[in-house]
């Protein structure tokens, strides 16, 4: 079998016209087809889910390439080829399908920055000068600065050029067109869900939740405010019965790692108010990764959110874990109404943590126990705010 040739990119844009000038998508997947030597149908482009929002239709024509250098930002959108398989050997795709990978494989992918404990660290790094990694999936690309020693080496990526317009204006997701705010978000009753760290049954208890509440006629929606985007998120709140589900992926966002404060309390504020356009009473939060991580941290104790929030769940893995986390909740002022998570596997592990907090413990695993301890809750605020409403009317 014939070896498949190595072809330079920037060879390529120099025979169309000169690097860093914006090239039709048409003429360029055609060239890089004939410099490669293969037929252009044999590695036909795929489209990562992350980069479902932007327009599919007559793509070859709407959108060229720019092999610029510099910086990429979060969200700018890019063409590359699958240099070396490693960990992510599928690829989520715009349909929420998994297609396998192989090399030579051109993709439409996304820059952005990963924090994985579990996975990968990456950042969106200029991708002439730093090695290209498939940071996720779900089709977010970046380099990768650490990763978990469980974990093998990252599929590696060839930059083939920037998606831009006609102009040459970088396509990025934050400028594409999302759910707009509404003059002032409806304050409505917002209940977080947030771990421990990764893999501590965050999406476990969210879908739980989310079921049991609409099982029983509350209209109730789900969305996940930070983290790394993927389809598998919303397609578990989908399932609950929920009247919504939204992540922040929906608004530009291809993961929330490094954004600032005044972006997540403006995410928060669009969140909370998509969903209360659908008519939803409650609002199920999940928060990425856990307590320490920055962005995590800075939304639980940030005083304005604080008073958005009316309830904290804690998913957890340990007694030590959930014990520090419910402690330190509750020091920032979050009412923490219960503990759940994979700690409830294990008897010892609840025993434990049940010694040293008077916080209740209920397992993911029979949906009710979680239901119903967020219906009293809720039903206990309702009554300590009816006087305030009273006196008010009174006035």
């Amino acid at each position: 079998m014939e070896k498949r040739r190595k072809f330079d990119v920037f060879a390529v844009h120099s025979s169309l016209e000169a690097p860093g000038v914006p090239v039709p998508l048409s003429a360029l997947v055609g060239a890089l087809s004939n410099a490669a030597g293969e037929s252009q149908d044999m590695h036909p482009v795929k489209w990562a889910w992350i980069c479902r929002y932007i327009s599919q239709e007559n793509w070859e024509q709407q959108y060229c390439l720019r092999l610029d250098v510099g910086q990429p930002k979060p969200g700018d959108i890019a063409m590359v080829e699958v240099e070396k398989l490693g960990h992510h050997h599928y690829l989520e795709t715009d349909k929420a399908r998994r297609l396998r990978l192989y090399k030579g494989d051109k993709l439409i992918c996304a820059f952005g920055n990963r924090y994985a404990t579990e996975a990968y660290e990456g950042r969106a790094l200029d991708p002439n000068k730093n090695k290209l990694h498939l940071l996720s999936g779900s089709g977010m690309i970046g380099t990768v600065i650490s990763r978990h020693r469980d974990i093998v080496r990252p599929t590696g990526l060839s930059f083939l050029g920037y998606l831009t317009d006609n102009t040459g204006t970088r396509i990025n997701m934050r400028n594409l067109p999302h759910f707009q705010p509404s003059d002032k978000a409806t304050p409505k009753n917002v209940i977080v869900v947030a771990g421990t760290g990764m893999s501590t049954g965050k999406t476990t208890v969210m879908r739980r939740v989310l079921h049991g509440l609409a099982s029983r006629g509350v209209r109730v929606a789900g969305c996940k405010l930070t983290g790394t985007a993927s389809p598998r998120d919303l397609l578990e709140m989908r399932a609950t019965g929920a009247l919504f589900t939204t992540d922040f992926s929906d608004y530009g966002f291809p993961s929330t790692y490094g954004v600032d404060m005044h972006e997540l309390i403006g995410l928060f504020d669009r969140m909370t108010d998509a969903c209360s356009r659908k008519g939803a009473d409650i609002i199920v939060m999940e928060v990425a990764d856990g307590l320490l991580q920055r962005e995590t941290g800075m939304i639980l104790k940030n005083d304005l959110l604080r008073h958005r929030i009316c309830g904290v769940l804690v998913a957890s893995t340990c007694s030590g874990s959930a014990l520090y986390a419910t402690e330190s909740l509750q020091k920032t002022g979050q009412d923490v109404w219960a503990v759940s998570g994979l700690i409830t596997n294990s008897p010892l592990f609840v025993r434990e943590f049940k010694s040293n907090s008077s916080v209740p413990v209920a397992s993911s695993r029979a949906g009710d126990q979680l239901t119903d301890i967020i219906m009293n809750k809720l039903e206990l605020r309702r009554i300590e705010k009816r006087p305030l409403e009273m006196s008010a009317k009174v006035q």
